[in-house]
């Protein structure tokens, strides 16, 4: 019988493999017998048939891993984008860097925005145009110009 190039691989994949399996074991021994009879051939084709769709299941299991590998990566990353600009969000007002006071703050905050259901927009429009100057301030636009963009 002669080896196709798949099986020659494949083989010397199992002979270089710890732990091969039992299906792979009896794949290297059919495939190493000099004479086989009919029923070996048989065996040696459904061992082979068998060895080819575990390789595809490692190949996708291999494929989803990294898939998932790399979402986490996207997500680590645009956490970490995200704490980076509060971060400087409170560096830019030049708050007092307290783990205490600021969190106080926000939880009073909060306590606030339950109680006056106006004040989150009053919020959002301070915070809005304050940035906007921050940022008019860098470039050397007027406030107004980016305010309106």
């Amino acid at each position: 019988m002669e080896k196709n190039d798949w099986l020659t691989a494949r083989i010397q994949f199992i002979q270089a493999l710890k732990s091969p399996t039992e299906s792979q074991k009896m794949l290297l021994e059919l495939a190493l017998i000099e004479s086989p009879t009919k029923q070996d051939l048989r065996q040696l084709d459904a061992l082979v048939r068998l060895e080819k769709i575990n390789q595809k299941a490692d190949e996708a299991r291999v494929e989803a891993q990294k898939a998932m590998a790399e979402r986490r990566d996207e997500q680590r990353k645009a956490r970490t984008r995200e704490l980076i600009e509060l971060g400087g969000i409170i560096s830019m007002v030049e708050f007092p860097v307290d783990r205490g006071t600021l969190t106080g703050t926000l939880l009073w905050a909060l306590d606030q925005m339950k109680t006056d259901a106006t004040l989150i927009k009053q919020l959002k429009t301070r915070g809005d145009t304050f940035i906007a100057a921050r940022e008019a301030e860098k470039t050397g636009a007027p406030a107004a110009a980016v305010e309106a963009a």
